[in-house]
C-alpha cells in the first residue's frame, strides 16, 4: 500500500468530476486499492479543509517541506500551477522516502526547469511520470493502433487546432498561454505518433486580449520520419472546438469529441477512355474500446514500474518534449518565424523572452 500525498488540491488535484469514472488524481489513488492518501498540501485553506474532509486525510500543510519532513510519502502528485513544478519536484526528490513523483502537465515553464527536475528525480534515483493523461487513453491507443497497422498507409500530415480553449477572462494567463496550458496535450501526441521533431517554424502573437501571454499562434513543423504537422490556436473566438486529424496516403484518422473516426480511400470515378481514377473517403467501422480513467491506469503504471512489472510511456524527458515544441514556436517568433531546428537552444522561459522584448505583437510585413 503506497503512501501517497496531494499537493495542490484543487481542479486537477481532487475536484474534477466529468463522468463516471474517478477524473482528478485523488479518486485515482482510492480507486486502485493499491494508495492510501496520508497528506495534503495547499496554499489556501478552503480547498486544503474540503480535500481532507472528503478523503478523510488529517495531515493538512501549508508548507511542503514541513509535510515532507514529518510524513515521508512515498509517491508525492504535484497538481499545482506550472511556475511552481520544477522547486516542487526537486524538493520531493530531496528526501530519501519519495519513491516516485506525478507532476501534472505543462511540465514546467522553460526547458532550463525540465532539465533541473530530470536531473534531481535521476540523482536520487526517483521515478518521475509526466501526466498527459491522453497516453493512457484507449481511444487515443486505438489511433496509434491503426496508424501502426497501416489503415491510413503512409502518415503525410498531422493537423490539429483549439479555439476558444480557456473560458476568459477566468483563466489564469500570467505564464501559461493556450500553447503551455493546451497544445502541450497535442504536441505530445505529435511525438507519440510521429517521433521527433527535426525542425519548426511558427508564431505567438497577441492580437486582441490584454494577455500577458499569447492569444493567436500557428506553426509548421517537420518530423525526422518525414511527415509535416500544422497546428492552430487562438482565444479569439467565442465558441470552443477542438480537432486533431491523422492525414495518410490512404485514409485519415479524425479524433471527434476524444473518440476516433477513420476513414479510408475507396474507388469513385472511373474514366474508360483515359483511364484515369478518383477515390473518395469512405467512413469504416470501429468496435469502441472500452473507457477507462486515465488517471487510475497512469498510477497503476506508476507503481507497477516502482515493482519492476512495467515502465513509464511518460516519464521527464518525454514530457520535456512536448515542451520543446512550445519553446520552439516561442524561439521562432523571436527571430522573426524562421525555421528552429531540433534540439531547441532557448532553454529560458519564451513568455518571459517574448514580454519582455515586446514581441507578441508582430506588424503585417
Amino acid at each position: 500500500m503506497y503512501r501517497v500525498a496531494l499537493i495542490g488540491t484543487g481542479r486537477v488535484g481532487c475536484q474534477f468530476n466529468f463522468g463516471d469514472l474517478p477524473d482528478n488524481h485523488a479518486e485515482a489513488v482510492v480507486q486502485t486499492g493499491r494508495g492510501r492518501l496520508v497528506a495534503g498540501v495547499n496554499r489556501g485553506k478552503e480547498k486544503l479543509d474540503v480535500f481532507g474532509r472528503h478523503f478523510g486525510v488529517t495531515a493538512l500543510y501549508h508548507d511542503l517541506t514541513r509535510m515532507l519532513e514529518e510524513i515521508g510519502p512515498d509517491i508525492c502528485i504535484i497538481a499545482t500551477h506550472p511556475e511552481l513544478h520544477c522547486e516542487m519536484v526537486v524538493e520531493c526528490a530531496r528526501f530519501a522516502s519519495t519513491r516516485a513523483i506525478v507532476c501534472e502537465k505543462p511540465m514546467a515553464l522553460s526547458l532550463a526547469e525540465c532539465d533541473a527536475m530530470i536531473d534531481a528525480c535521476d540523482r536520487a534515483g526517483v521515478l518521475l511520470q509526466i501526466n498527459h493523461n491522453r497516453r493512457w487513453s484507449p481511444e487515443w491507443l486505438l489511433a496509434g493502433k491503426l496508424l501502426a497497422d497501416g489503415a491510413i498507409g503512409t502518415l503525410n500530415t498531422l493537423s490539429c487546432h483549439i479555439d476558444g480553449g480557456k473560458p476568459a477572462p477566468s483563466w489564469r494567463s500570467e505564464n501559461e498561454g493556450p500553447l503551455l496550458h493546451d497544445f502541450t496535450h497535442f504536441f505530445d501526441l505529435m511525438d507519440m505518433y510521429a517521433g521527433e521533431a527535426a525542425w519548426i517554424s511558427g508564431m505567438a502573437e497577441q492580437r486582441r486580449r490584454p494577455y500577458a501571454v499569447e492569444d493567436f499562434a500557428a506553426a509548421f513543423m517537420k518530423f525526422k520520419n518525414g511527415a509535416t504537422g500544422v497546428i492552430h490556436c487562438s482565444e479569439l473566438t467565442h465558441y470552443t472546438d477542438a480537432g486533431f486529424e491523422l492525414r495518410g496516403s490512404d485514409g485519415i484518422i479524425r479524433m471527434t469529441g476524444e473518440q476516433v473516426a477513420w476513414s479510408r480511400s475507396v474507388p469513385d470515378i472511373t474514366e474508360p477512355a483515359s483511364g484515369f481514377a478518383w477515390y473518395k473517403l469512405e467512413p469504416q467501422p470501429i468496435e469502441r474500446p472500452v473507457p477507462v480513467s486515465t488517471y487510475i491506469v497512469a498510477l497503476e503504471e506508476l507503481m507497477d514500474t516502482l515493482e519492476d512489472k512495467a515502465s513509464l510511456r511518460s516519464d521527464g524527458r518525454v514530457g520535456r518534449r512536448s515542451l520543446e515544441m512550445v519553446m520552439g514556436i516561442y524561439q521562432s517568433q523571436l527571430e522573426g518565424g524562421r525555421p528552429v531546428p531540433f534540439p531547441i537552444t532557448m532553454t529560458d522561459s519564451g513568455v518571459l523572452r517574448l514580454r519582455e522584448q515586446n514581441r507578441f505583437i508582430d506588424l503585417p510585413r
